[in-house]
């Protein structure tokens, strides 16, 4: 077995091919998608000589590791390959982040993966932060949007709504740059679809909140789980508490099963009691839990 960095686009349909077998075997986190991983994998930002490396016997990619920030690992790793792979791209990810003078290396994992939290635990790593990652099936009854006065929920009109977009998530969810980056190449990504990108917007013509629903192209193709994204779900400080982010949620039911998808997904962060009430109200329930890990370096 060889480990090699990744070498642009021409190593990406190797990589997406092993990112569908790992998600068909069922321990793939929401988080390692074919739209993230083309769009991490395109920023120049990212130093992806030194923060990925693609595992191969003979011309076979068996495995696939990246470090976000340089800190944190993401693993895919092929289920004939499994705790064989992942200490050999551990142990990788670790001199990676040593040399950049990171003292603590990150990793994620699905709580239901038993392979993989036997694998981590093994090697050092204990659990730092949960999150939830939470479904609703889209066979089931979805009530109509019902849309405080004064409000208007419609697709997000580009280019000259983006900014104010990114703005409206700076302000309520988080002003990280690596993020607002990405939701801006989002809106090129061959994936996306401006018609669930939706926003609402208020009687002075603002946006006042927003929910972006997103469609895996390649797994809605290959995998029979037909699933699509609702988040993130935001709304402005002084419009909260109207129900804009319950009719904002409902509208994007409807247009993911409009789409012919059976399944809506989303992630929250475990201590986030106000999103919780707000999802189940609404037939979410929690599928797994996203453990992230941490070790010495």
């Amino acid at each position: 077995m060889t480990l090699r960095p990744y070498a642009g686009p021409v190593d990406l349909p190797a990589i997406l091919d092993l990112l569908i077998e790992c998600e068909a075997a069922g321990y793939v986190d929401m988080e390692l998608r074919s739209i993230e991983l083309r769009i991490w994998l395109a920023n120049n930002a990212h130093h992806l000589s030194s923060w990925t490396a693609i595992a191969e016997v003979g011309s076979k990619t068996l495995g696939f590791g990246l470090l976000w920030g340089g800190h944190t690992l993401g693993l895919l790793v092929h289920p004939s390959a499994r705790r064989q792979l992942e200490p050999r791209l551990i142990d990788w990810a670790a001199g990676r982040a040593h040399a950049q003078g990171i003292d603590r290396l990150g990793a994620l994992c699905r709580d239901d993966d038993t392979v993989g939290l036997e694998v981590l635990r093994s090697l050092g790593f204990a659990t730092v932060e949960t999150e939830l990652r939470m479904t609703r099936e889209l066979d089931t009854p979805i009530p109509e949007p019902s849309v405080p006065d004064g409000f208007n929920i419609r697709p997000l009109a580009l280019p000259h709504e983006l900014d104010e977009w990114l703005a409206l998530y700076a302000a309520t969810i988080g002003d990280r740059p690596h993020i607002l980056s990405k939701w801006r190449a989002y809106r090129a990504d061959s994936d996306y679809d401006n018609a669930l990108d939706l926003v609402a917007v208020d009687s002075a013509g603002r946006l006042a909140g927003a929910c972006t629903c997103t469609v895996a192209s390649l797994e809605t193709n290959r995998l029979p789980a037909l699933e699509g994204r609702t988040e993130p779900v935001m709304v402005r400080a002084d419009c909260q508490g109207r129900g804009l982010g319950t009719a904002l949620v409902v509208s994007g039911l409807h247009a993911l099963r409009h789409c012919g998808l059976r399944t809506a997904a989303l992630t929250t962060e475990a201590d986030n009691q106000r999103a919780h009430k707000l999802y189940a109200a609404l037939g979410y329930r929690t599928r797994y839990r996203a453990l992230w890990m941490d070790r010495p370096c």
